[in-house]
């Protein structure tokens, strides 16, 4: 198959590789990964190569199945969807469970934030700051990072120009610590924090991926914010699971979740306007200077 072709990139587009959005749809480049017309990595090669020095962090839509499983966040079972996502047991009630797919490692905490609490949140991202501001992103998302900044293909990281995390994140990073540790009883912490904005209007999406293995810890943590959504889990065989998140929803990926499935959104689940937080930790194996990680978890626990 012939490799995709580079193109010259839209006003406000930041896509390349794999990745598209509304505003560069209608590329050679994006129609090629469209209809598969070229090389296309798979599920299983994301998953079986993350350690190594080849490493790619995730795989194309476009060349994985509808999902006709869902996990439901309830009771953590998962069932084959026969009339959309099960956003409660009720949704599945009289439906036989598939015991041989699991999703191991993976809470999702309903009304983790309030809608005040939300508001603040948003309106902090949505007022440029010397901290903070939207720049665009891949997939038709904008993003805003707070923390050391990681080369992944060089695995080296930059943590110089550290400031401390903003005065307005304070709260939710300590609520965030507290219920991690609780639930998995082990200190967490929080070293950077990303936050991602998706619109129906930008056909934001954003690919089934693995969060960096080499820089970023075992337990993911996340925000859903502004609207419900759906995630989609993938394994490497392929099989597709959606897990409904409602709005104001904490999520965690750890363990299975985090290492032996992908996880992305689709861009027909993004409704209106979604905002996303997610919280990482440093890997225990992370090859850098000691000193050096436990000065950005001192400054990270910084606030300006």
């Amino acid at each position: 198959m012939p490799c995709m072709p580079q193109m010259e990139k839209e006003e406000g587009c930041c896509c390349s590789g794999i990745r598209f959005c509304g505003r560069c749809i209608e590329s050679e480049r994006a129609q090629g990964i469209i209809h598969q017309n070229v090389l296309l990595v798979k599920s299983s090669d994301v998953i079986s190569q993350q350690y190594g020095a080849g490493r790619t962090s995730s795989c194309s839509f476009t060349c994985v199945e509808l999902s006709h499983y869902g996990l439901c966040w309830q009771c953590n079972r998962i069932f084959l969807m026969h009339h959309g996502v099960f956003k409660s047991c009720a949704d599945h009630e009289g439906t036989t469970p598939n015991l041989d797919i699991r999703i191991e490692g993976l809470f999702v905490i309903p009304d983790f934030l309030s809608l005040l609490d939300e508001e603040k949140l948003v309106s902090f991202l949505d007022e440029p700051s010397s901290l903070s501001g939207w720049k665009h992103s891949q997939s038709g998302r904008r993003k805003q990072d707070f923390g050391p900044r990681a080369n992944f293909k060089k695995r080296k990281l930059n943590t110089s120009g550290i400031r401390g995390m903003p005065k307005q994140l304070e709260s939710v990073m300590e609520k965030v610590k507290s219920f991690v540790r609780d639930i998995t009883s082990k200190e967490y912490h929080i070293v950077e924090v990303s936050a991602l904005e998706y619109t129906s209007e930008n056909s934001s999406s954003i690919d089934p991926h693995i969060d960096d293995t080499w820089v970023w810890g075992n337990r993911v943590g996340g925000l859903n914010l502004l609207e419900d959504t759906v995630m989609t889990f993938v394994n490497n065989e392929g099989t597709a699971v959606d897990v409904f998140l409602p709005r104001g929803a904490f999520f965690l990926l750890s363990n299975g979740s985090r290492y032996d499935w992908l996880h992305g959104i689709r861009l027909e689940n993004i409704k209106h306007r979604r905002i996303s937080f997610t919280f990482r930790e440093f890997s225990n194996d992370l090859d850098i200077d000691r000193e050096i990680i436990q000065n950005v978890i001192k400054i990270t626990y910084t606030f300006v």
